[in-house]
């Protein structure tokens, strides 16, 4: 009979989480680069967008996200509580064993019980993580068929022949602010998601802005 009943328990009990992977934003919903103000319509036939910004900034994302959050915290809470409910019983185990309250063969069969448990905690945790990622690929699938419904709607006129996706210096290492749209997408996408907006495309701008 091992000395100690709590080890196992007490070691989940402390570590267990649930976590979903937020890549685009590092699971924090609403923060968001900033965009030149500058940006506008011009007659270059190209422009670019700054694809995590206009992500990050897009409430649909934001409100998604946030839900998704909460689910992942209320599954966190309950994973904790019932962990911390087996390192309590362990515990007890342990206690009760020291002062001969129970057999060695009763202590055994609890033991068991608790290891069970546990084995099903973990399994829950597992199946909430996969869960949660699966909710996060369905929300970035929706909101990138809503980006790029809403640029085809946007460029329906087909003023722009290029429109880039960038990520920063990473795949755009200078571009005229210019050809920036990313704070005119966005407003129109939040525009539209909210009800504010009539239309998707604003009026042709044949000036280039400063």
């Amino acid at each position: 009979m091992k000395k100690s009943f709590i080890s196992i328990f007490k070691a989940f009990a402390c570590a267990v989480a649930v976590t979903a992977v937020f890549a685009c934003n590092n699971g924090k919903p609403g923060s968001s680069i900033s965009v030149s103000s500058s940006a506008g319509i011009t007659t270059e036939g190209i422009a670019y967008v700054y694809i995590d910004t206009l992500i990050n900034g897009y409430d649909l994302y934001n409100d998604e996200m946030t839900k998704l959050m909460a689910k992942q915290n209320k599954y966190e809470q309950d994973l904790q509580s019932k962990g911390k409910s087996l390192e309590r019983r362990a515990m007890e185990l342990q206690q009760n064993y020291e002062k001969r309250l129970i057999t060695p063969t009763r202590a055994q069969e609890i033991q068991q019980q608790l290891a069970t448990e546990q084995q099903k905690l973990m399994q829950t945790q597992e199946q909430q993580s996969m869960e949660l990622a699966d909710d996060q690929a369905q929300i970035m699938g929706r909101v990138g068929d809503s980006i790029k419904n809403f640029i085809k709607e946007f460029n329906a006129d087909n003023r722009f022949k290029l429109i880039i996706s960038s990520q920063g210096y990473s795949t755009l290492l200078y571009a005229d602010p210019a050809l920036n749209i990313t704070e005119i997408i966005l407003n129109g996408l939040n525009d539209r998601y909210r009800g504010n907006g009539s239309s998707a495309r604003p009026a042709a701008d044949t000036t280039k802005a400063k």
